[in-house]
């Protein structure tokens, strides 16, 4: 484990060895952030969120963008996983680190993810 939120103390905690890798320690900055954004996104943007997971996994989508949520993958979508999905999918977009080997999504599911952060966060993303 590299990094701890804990979103009532509203505190992070980063493992110091992250400074030896800046992509890494950026990804997972990004990710830990967005678990504050998750606890204040509301329920409407989360089950929509939910939403996009699921029809990945009816298409049978394969891989993902982030270490945790692969982890935590499964065709039921439980409220962990996608919490983590979209923490990973954040990461992926704001961190400015365009290849890791936990980025195995499909760029089909990859665009429909940013779409959703575009629509829903109302930014247009490079």
């Amino acid at each position: 484990m590299h990094a701890a939120t804990f979103i009532r103390r509203r505190k992070i905690i980063l493992e110091t060895q992250l400074t030896r890798k800046p992509g890494l320690l950026r990804l997972i900055t990004v990710h830990e952030i967005f678990h504050f954004v998750w606890a204040r996104l509301g329920n409407p943007a989360r089950r929509s969120y939910a939403a996009l997971l699921k029809a990945e996994a009816a298409a049978r989508a394969r891989g993902e963008l982030g270490e945790s949520s692969s982890a935590k993958k499964t065709h039921a979508c439980t409220p962990d996983y996608v919490c983590e999905s979209f923490c990973d999918t954040a990461a992926w977009l704001y961190a400015g680190v365009r290849h890791s080997p936990d980025f195995t999504l499909a760029a089909r599911w990859r665009n429909f993810r940013r779409s959703w952060f575009e629509h829903t966060f109302g930014a247009k993303m490079k």
